[in-house]
């Protein structure tokens, strides 16, 4: 056995099952393709579920590949273990009705001990309970000796988990894994009695999943009348296999990203276990977030968006622990670049959006650990924190550990969950105040998260749930025929109505809302940013109004009202598109394309598109960029715009092989999934990009071109609304009617508006210079009134003194001046108004051991029915009740008087 790269691992495994009949296909994406079930893909059996089910098109029955992966459920393990991870690849050979347990079984074997030359000596493998005929396979033609065979149940052995016994109902199969021993000259551990292997001496490094039973409503097992294989082997713990690593980090796929770290700390690794944790977790997410920002996952706060931002901030806060003042983890990912753009392309591609978008979000990170920070303040002070014994006596009463705080489980929870403050910050700010944190109630918050996070990662249930198109193409549905590029009418025969869910139905009446599957149609289904077409069906004696149209794989669902009229499967109708909305469609649309140019000639070519939606009203575009546009760009990218369309360039779409169109240098749009076969559009020299929309047929069709805003709408992430053609001149008409209203208002000429602002403006600008100007002489004034009650208490200059109206600042103001003047000072002010008393105080530090300013403020302002609090040196607050300040007078001398 001799050490290997992961490079070469990866390659060595796809040659070797192309070499025996195997179709290699690229990685899918993270944002899995055609599956709304999963966040993110978690194993490279993920994108051929189709095939499983044997209802896909692919034209190969062998298939190999090497897919990204990510998974969230053990985050809290990333880097405290040898071997966990968020993101992953699994290596994977598949097939789909042709050879199944024998030549699969034989392979494995054959890849680890041939062309990755480890000794048969040193692996193990494991079988479900029952399966006989793997174990004659391992056994007899492999020849594995029997007492490296393990049986299990199948908890451990099948797949889905439990299956047999505990649903759910569809394809499964047993399982076969394969480990390597590090310790071979150990007698191996008994084949009886184990829950499973040992981890601290076999790793695993492969699973062959024999997908051969349908589990029935009666629990039993039926044979698949089409048996599959489904391999996955995961590169990373293979690589530390063959480099003899102690865990997985520390290999070529790791260490760069550890050796940035240790160039940019300071710190070395392997000096302090805790540390060590530390940078193998930035590690590990940094190559995360880099792929699920190159693949469209965006951080944000719900969906796969809230996963990468929970991920980010993880490794910002082991920064943090590391010594990183400012933002650092964009500087990884050129490292991710370097390590894995040679297998995979689009981390280099995008890498300038994903240091932007990183950069961004930990900008925005630094804000949320202080809103955190005052949180926890706040928490801390509603629950008495400062009485550490009594709450303590409460928790223990509550069955909680000694001194814990209760309710700290549940808000550190929240904190670390929602805000992704660090649970560690929470545990050292309570100890400061004698406390400990409730670790059970933290652990059950986590435990409940954990579940859900697994549930939404997992594929064991929904895999194979049942859906419409499957609904469809049980029922012997072909998909719908697309003819909406060329015809906005045809006559077309109903294959399908639909209800709500998926039930089909027999026929629909007047009033009915349904779905309608047709045989053809000319309507544009929602996709790549663009809205379904609207219009009307008609039949002999019936009329129904389409309001949406969809699509799903393959098949065009159109949301439609029954307003007069039956209808009914088999029968004909004529569909209509409604032509006003599609042209006005189309010109938001090319605009779209012609705006994505125009802001990277004028911005920069960092710009992507990161999402976007066109309609007939207006087009709304979201690109990456994570600073505000200036008034000049957004003028020089309507000019732009304009200037194309003015030159009235034909607008030209094409099919084409994707990989002749990269090629050809046509530009795929940021997180869209494509086919091997992709439509191209092509609009003179000025853009070249992939779309499947509906465009106009040349530029001039536009009209013209306005960017109605600009506005951040994530850290990174700007979304700009614009409108064209008939919408662009009414949009200018209100525009024009503003102008019109304010030259009114200002009694003066159109063209003479600006000046008149600006005059207004100007005016504007003298006069709070010289409130501002009167507002000093009063402080003035007020300071030596302030200085002509100053008497000495102790060895305190202290004041009481009620004035007129001030504000906030102004009595802010007054404090700090009479604290520089008349120091050590201690004082009140009362500066009554109409709604009530503002009450501001300052006591110099000198005499904290006997006076608070906080403390001070919010006696005399509970005295006049309101509230307040501050600093020990100086604090504010306000009463309601004016009636009541010869009290407070009063009782501000007294407690003034404490002081002698």
């Amino acid at each position: 056995m001799k050490p290997l790269s992961a490079a070469e691992i990866r390659e060595r495994y796809l040659r070797f099952f192309e070499e025996r009949g195997h179709k290699r296909m690229a990685s899918d994406s993270l944002v899995p393709t055609n599956d709304p079930t999963l966040l993110f893909t978690g194993a490279g059996m993920n994108q051929f579920k189709d095939m499983f089910l044997g209802q896909g098109s692919l034209p190969w029955k062998r298939v190999t590949t090497a897919q990204k992966c990510l998974r969230v459920p053990d985050l809290e393990n990333v880097g405290a273990t040898p071997r966990h991870h968020t993101f992953f690849e699994m290596l994977g050979n598949f097939s789909f009705g042709d050879y199944f347990k024998a030549e699969c079984i034989r392979w494995e074997w054959e890849f680890f001990t041939s062309a990755l030359e480890i000794p048969g000596r040193q692996l193990a493998v494991t079988i479900y309970t029952d399966d006989d005929e793997a174990y004659e396979i391992w056994r007899r033609d492999v020849g594995v000796p029997h007492e490296r065979i393990y049986r299990f149940g199948e908890k451990e052995n099948f797949w889905p988990a439990e299956a047999p016994s505990k649903g759910p109902n569809g394809p499964c199969g047993p399982c076969s894994e394969i480990y390597f021993d590090r310790l071979p000259d150990q007698p191996p551990p008994p084949n009886d009695g184990l829950d499973g292997l040992p981890s601290d001496r076999f790793t695993e490094i492969g699973n062959c999943v024999f997908t051969q039973f349908d589990r029935r409503d009666d629990a039993s097992l039926a044979p698949l009348p089409q048996k599959n294989i489904d391999v996955g082997l995961g590169l990373e713990r293979i690589t530390a296999v063959l480099s003899g690593a102690r865990n997985n980090f520390e290999t070529d796929l790791f260490l760069p990203y550890l050796r940035h770290l240790e160039a940019h700390t300071g710190k070395r690794y392997g000096a302090d276990p805790a540390d060590d944790v530390r940078m193998r977790r930035i590690a590990d997410h940094a190559r995360a977030v880099t792929f699920c920002i190159a693949d469209g996952a965006l951080p944000s706060n719900e969906g796969r968006g809230y996963v990468v931002r929970k991920i980010l901030r993880r490794a910002a806060r082991d920064g943090y622990d590391l010594g990183f003042e400012k933002p650092f983890l964009h500087g990884l990912v050129d490292v991710v670049g370097e390590v894995m753009g040679g297998a995979y392309p689009e981390v280099r591609e995008h890498a300038s959006q994903c240091r932007s978008v990183t950069r961004a979000e930990e900008e925005g990170f630094a804000q949320v650990y202080r809103q955190g920070m005052q949180r926890l303040r706040t928490f801390l002070a509603e629950h008495g924190a400062e009485q550490g014994d009594r709450a303590g006596t409460s928790a223990a009463s509550r069955g909680q550990d000694p001194g814990a705080l209760p309710g700290s489980g549940d808000f550190a929870f929240q904190l670390h969950d929602t805000y992704g403050f660090p649970v560690d910050i929470t545990r050292a700010v309570l100890l400061d105040r004698g406390l400990t944190l409730d670790e059970a109630g933290f652990e059950a918050a986590m435990t409940a998260q954990r579940d859900r996070a697994r549930a939404a990662s997992a594929t064991s249930d929904s895999v194979f749930a049942e859906s419409t198109a499957m609904t469809l193409r049980q029922a012997g549905v072909t998909p719908t025929r697309f003819v909406g590029y060329d015809l906005l009418q045809v006559r077309t025969m109903v294959r399908a109505i639909l209800g709500s869910g998926t039930e089909r139905l027999r026929e629909a009446r007047a009033g009915d809302d349904v779905r309608l599957v047709v045989e053809t149609t000319p309507f544009y289904a929602q996709g790549g940013g663009q809205l379904g077409d609207r219009g009307v069906a008609h039949w002999s004696g019936g009329r129904a109004v389409i309001a949406d149209t969809t699509q799903l794989d393959g098949y065009w669902i159109h949301a439609a009202r029954i307003e007069s009229g039956r209808l009914a499967p088999g029968d004909s109708v004529e569909l209509t598109v409604d032509e006003a909305m599609r042209r006005a469609t189309e010109r938001h649309h090319t605009a779209t394309h012609l705006l994505h140019a125009a802001l990277k000639h004028v911005v920069g070519a960092h710009v992507s598109q990161a999402g976007s939606e066109v309609g007939p009203e207006r087009l709304r575009f979201d690109y990456t960029h994570g600073e505000r546009l200036t008034e000049e760009q957004q003028r020089r990218i309507e000019d732009e715009v304009n200037d194309v369309i003015l030159r009235a360039i034909s607008v030209i779409p094409a099919e084409l092989r994707l990989v002749d169109a990269r090629a050809a240098g046509f530009v795929a749009m940021f997180g869209e999934k494509y086919g091997e076969n992709v439509r191209t559009l092509s609009i003179g020299d000025y853009s070249r990009e992939l779309c499947g929309g509906t465009h106009v047929r040349n530029s001039g069709n536009i009209g013209s071109f306005r960017i109605v805003s600009d506005s951040a709408i994530s850290a990174g992430t700007r979304r700009m609304e614009a409108v064209t053609g008939a919408v662009a001149i009414e949009h200018a008409r209100r525009d024009r009617a503003v102008l019109v209203e304010l030259a009114q208002r200002l009694k003066a000429p159109l063209a003479e508006v600006s000046a008149k602002v600006e005059a207004l403006v100007e005016e504007q600008k003298r006069l709070r210079k010289e409130l501002e100007k009167a507002r000093a002489a009063d402080l003035s004034t007020l300071l030596a009134e302030l200085e002509r009650v100053v008497k000495p208490i102790g060895a305190a200059r202290s004041a009481v003194l009620t004035t007129g109206p001030l504000e906030g600042k102004e009595l802010q103001e007054l404090l700090a001046r009479a604290r520089q003047k008349l120091s050590p000072f201690a004082g009140v002010i009362f500066a009554k108004a109409d709604d009530g008393v503002a009450v501001a105080v300052a006591v110099d530090p000198a005499f904290h051991d006997r006076l608070k300013a906080g403390d001070v403020v919010k006696e005399l302002c509970g005295l006049l029915g309101g509230g307040g609090g501050g600093r020990p040196d100086q604090a504010q607050g306000k009463g309601k009740d004016a009636g009541r300040l010869g009290a407070a007078q009063s009782r501000a001398e007294e407690l003034l008087r404490r002081l002698a």
